[in-house]
């Protein structure tokens, strides 16, 4: 049974799909970044049963892509604050579409030659734009945690040979090292690895939200006396809390002098260290065993597109290159290059065409550019933040996260507490009304409202709408006047 259309009506269903999109991004600025939907609205929508007969893909796309639109949280939107998620791209989208229509499988290189080279290609320019080792090997995947999971799979069978074969029951249990501001993921990876959340050794931060290296080798030789064997440090390139980008030259030299893996996590921060304003802040990087990055965040490619670089391709083949009968072809030969043994999977899609497009179409320049842009809107909101009389920067702003909070300036002073509660009920407010999207996050045990920008569509209108849009919520909710109207009267609070 041939469940292709006929090319008449196939070209129909293109247009039709093609002005649901044009309507999409036609209607941006007008369209709210969340909707105050029910989750149960929602949930019953999509509560019906398998459906054993088929229907019309005219009236599927007039009624329930339009209902997707409406009820989906809105990251293309230049209003989007929340997370570290970018707007995408257009030629994404085109991308999207090719990929599909091909629907290659490049786990070998003869299922998808194309496919493997451009994924090549993709990996050494991805290296090359942060300033990452030329012949550094590595692999798209999903995004960041599934980068620091395998960068992680690598460093361990690195640096403990046989725990392919025997696992992780050494007498001598592994210990890895990163700072409390570190990611989650990193948590998950070591658990999936076997090697177990108890020997990560989560490390103090600075004011600037930086690892403590003191501290950091404390707990390094306070393992060793101990009789356990550390093999990794993990440094941040960009947290996601508040954009700290640790001294990654000084974790280099701490690795190298008790001969450990240099790991670090970029996945938010690291295409930061191609532009001028934050490259200095990134040396260091260039000495990393691995790093993770994601293409999906300052590079604007659509979801998934995450990318893990590891110093070189031999490493990797020892972790991931396994030989199986049934995978073997005739034609197989050195030059022709497997994916399969470099990575985990064995279905891979067609990932790399939509970051090969992206840098094709707009070049490693005006990708800069953008990511420049975004760093400098965030500084100046930042600023705009410090002269204001009712809010309160609460960490310093490296990259293009600002963390603050609402403090009337106006009535009776409000503790710590009653703060965290008032800035709590604005995040819930903003989401509600959906003009604007923030998340928030903890900072020193205190709510912190967390403004992000990785968005090429996002101008100052939007990052000065957007205090603009929070005083008046605060106001609501306070019922008290403006800064003009009142006097100042505040807690003092830790920046």
């Amino acid at each position: 049974m041939n469940l292709d259309f006929d090319l008449q009506r196939f070209r129909r269903l293109l247009e039709l799909s093609s002005e649901q999109v044009l309507s999409l991004y036609g209607s941006l600025g007008e369209r709210k970044v969340t909707h105050a939907s029910s989750p149960q609205l929602i949930a019953d929508r999509f509560s019906g049963p398998l459906p054993a007969e088929g229907r019309e893909p005219e009236e599927l796309l007039a009624r329930d892509i339009q209902f997707i639109f409406g009820h989906s949280t809105l990251n293309i939107s230049p209003r989007f604050f929340a997370y570290v998620m970018s707007g995408g791209s257009q030629v994404g989208i085109l991308a999207e579409l090719l990929g599909a229509a091909l629907n290659v499988n490049h786990a070998k290189w003869h299922l998808a030659s194309a496919a493997a080279e451009i994924e090549r290609a993709v990996i050494r320019w991805l290296s090359e734009f942060i300033g990452y080792r030329a012949d550094a090997g590595g692999a798209l995947v999903s995004g960041g945690s599934e980068a620091n999971l395998y960068c992680l799979r690598v460093a361990r069978d690195e640096k403990a040979p046989g725990v392919r074969e025997d696992g992780c029951r050494s007498a001598r249990p592994l210990t890895l090292y990163a700072s409390t501001e570190t990611h989650s993921c990193i948590t998950k990876s070591v658990e999936m690895l076997g090697i177990g959340s108890r020997h990560l050794r989560k490390v103090p931060v600075d004011s600037r939200f930086r690892v403590d290296v003191r501290k950091l080798e404390e707990h390094i030789t306070q393992d060793l006396k101990a009789g356990l064997q550390p093999f990794c440090i993990i440094g941040n390139a960009g947290t996601v809390n508040s954009g700290a980008v640790d001294d990654l030259d000084t974790l280099a030299d701490v690795a190298s002098r008790y001969g450990l893996w240099f790991h670090v996590d970029g996945a938010y921060g690291a295409a930061a260290a191609a532009v001028d304003p934050t490259s200095e802040m990134f040396r260091g990087l260039e000495r990393a065993d691995s790093v993770a990055l994601d293409p999906h965040k300052w590079l604007q490619v659509p979801f998934e597109a995450g990318c893990a670089l590891v110093r070189d391709w031999a490493s990797i083949r020892r972790s991931f290159s396994y030989a199986a009968p049934y995978l073997r072809a005739k034609s197989d030969s050195a030059e022709k290059w497997d994916w399969m043994g470099h990575t985990f999977q064995l279905s891979r899609g067609f990932r790399a065409l939509k970051v090969w497009m992206q840098f094709q179409v707009y070049g490693s320049r005006k990708l800069k550019a953008v990511i420049e842009e975004n760093v400098l809107l965030m500084r100046q909101l930042g600023a705009e933040i410090d002269r204001a009389h009712d809010f309160e920067r609460m960490a310093p702003v490296p990259l293009s996260i600002v963390c603050f909070r609402y403090v009337p300036a106006h009535g009776p002073s409000l503790t710590d507490d009653e703060l965290d509660r008032l800035n709590d009920r604005l995040l819930e407010e903003c989401e509600r009304r959906g003009e604007f999207f923030l998340t928030g996050t903890k900072l020193n045990g205190r709510t912190a409202l967390r403004a992000c920008l990785i968005n090429h569509r996002t101008t100052e209108a939007e990052t000065l709408g957007l205090l603009a849009h929070l005083r008046t919520l605060g106001e609501e909710l306070t019922g008290a006047p403006g800064p003009e109207r009142g006097a100042v009267s505040r807690s003092g609070s830790a920046r």
